[in-house]
């Protein structure tokens, strides 16, 4: 049993590692060993703690916030099992095992050596990611909703983190895939908005290959495309289903951001049906007076079937 439980843990971690190469973290160090400095309490009451492990760490400069370092220790829990019906209980196990990691990680020489790697750095923020996948794709896949209720998750020093399941790796995976498909040739780099934090022009860029942890379990993804001939376009995908009035908010959002590199824009849903919803579409264009911006606007579905062609 231990040594297929291992396995389990080896093939999540593989799919993870396949993951963050494809939102840019693929420089990761990869199982590390942490010492725990809180040996008592970090223990399960009858056995004090010695270490403690990271499965993935990745550091990079933020371009959301300026001459900001982000930490990443990203901790993986996969099961060929279904998540539980009722996920509490496990999904704080596995929540508060991250975060007496990140308690101990504050203090330990991997940071120290991972912060001498960067210059022109003010500040260092430690963020833990917890990927909590299944395997079992006949259930459920949207944990994250079903365990926001758990309680006492504070009793450890951390900063944040992020959970995702299913769900959130699923979103990003279809959506860059559905890019690379039906726009071949295209350059593809998540966008970097404003913040009111990242304002040094000289260090900030637009876009890059590199997901900001904050977009990661985000219902809203921006991204931008370089099409190989000078032109942008901006795209904004959501994981919301299709309504006339989140698209007319999603297009005065790309209207704002996109004034001064975008071609055009594309906007796209998880259920978008040109059949369906196309009179929709034309409803919340007729209700923006730029039609320059209108005409080069474009909706689809990053879930496309043969049903549900493209109309870009």
């Amino acid at each position: 049993m231990g040594e297929w439980s291992r396995r389990i843990g080896e093939v999540g971690e593989e799919i993870v590692g396949e993951f963050l190469d494809l939102i840019g973290w693929g420089d990761s160090q990869r199982n590390l060993t942490l010492s725990c400095m809180k040996g008592q309490r970090h223990g399960n009451g009858e056995r004090t703690r010695r270490t403690h492990g990271i499965d993935y760490l990745f550091s990079y400069e933020s371009q959301l916030s300026n001459r900001t370092l982000d930490h990443l220790v990203i901790s993986v829990k996969y099961s060929l099992e279904p998540y539980p019906a009722n996920p509490n209980s496990r999904f704080k196990d596995h929540f508060l095992d991250l975060a007496k990691t990140m308690e101990c990680f504050k203090g330990s020489e991997i940071r120290q050596s991972s912060n001498s790697q960067f210059s022109g750095i003010d500040h260092a923020r430690d963020i833990g990611v917890l990927f909590w996948l299944s395997n079992d794709t006949s259930g459920t896949d949207d944990v994250i909703q079903r365990v926001a209720s758990v309680r006492n998750l504070d009793q450890y020093n951390y900063d944040s983190i992020y959970v995702i399941d299913n769900k959130r790796v699923s979103f990003i995976y279809d959506v860059i895939k559905y890019l690379s498909v039906n726009r071949p040739g295209s350059e593809i780099e998540f966008f970097y908005p404003r913040t009111g934090r990242n304002y040094n022009p000289i260090n900030k860029e637009s876009s890059g290959k590199v997901l900001p942890v904050e977009f990661i379990n985000s219902g809203v993804l921006p991204l931008k495309l370089g099409n190989g001939d000078d032109s942008k376009t901006f795209v904004v995908a959501v994981t919301d289903g299709f309504h006339r009035d989140h698209l007319k908010r999603l297009m005065g959002l790309a209207y704002e951001i996109t004034s001064d590199f975008a071609k055009d824009t594309l906007i796209l849903f998880p259920d978008f049906d040109r059949i369906h919803h196309e009179n929709q579409v034309s409803e919340a264009k007729s209700s923006f007076k730029d039609k320059r911006f209108t005409e080069n606007v474009r909706v689809s579905s990053y879930r496309t079937n043969f049903r549900n062609t493209s109309n870009e």
